[in-house]
């Protein structure tokens, strides 16, 4: 093999198996092609988008506020609403409903489907699955 300028060796081919994770693969081929010719890597394949990073700060904080023994109520005023909620009409607020989807979601992240992050936009999981 012979080297570049650089010291780095000539690399004239490269494997990606064609399975699931092709795309995952390929980009990180590319990203390795643009630093190996001295170029930014330039933007990564499945990156979250930003409204679901923000959902999934929201969904981490919603976890450890009531993993900390926050009230329901206090989780909504915190992380989703603008002004305190009044106790009497918490029974039939919306953002009542909105925390406890926020939870169910979170414990499905909590018990293992936050690897389905790592593989974004592709996901490890099925439906049926579930």
């Amino acid at each position: 093999m012979s080297g570049d300028a650089g010291g780095l060796p000539d690399i004239n081919a490269l494997v990606l198996p064609l399975d699931d994770n092709f795309e995952i693969r390929l980009d990180a081929a590319r990203q390795f092609w643009r630093v190996l010719k001295g170029r930014p890597p330039g933007f990564r394949y499945g990156s979250l988008p930003q409204q679901t990073r923000l959902r999934h700060i929201i969904n981490l904080r919603a976890f450890d506020g009531k993993s900390a023994g926050a009230p329901y109520r206090r989780l909504a005023e915190e992380l989703l609403s603008r002004e305190p909620i009044p106790p009497r009409d918490w029974r039939d607020h919306h953002l009542r409903h909105k925390v406890r989807a926020i939870l169910r979601r979170t414990n499905r992240l909590v018990a293992g489907g936050y690897r389905d992050l790592l593989l974004y936009p592709q996901s490890r999981s099925r439906k049926s699955d579930r």
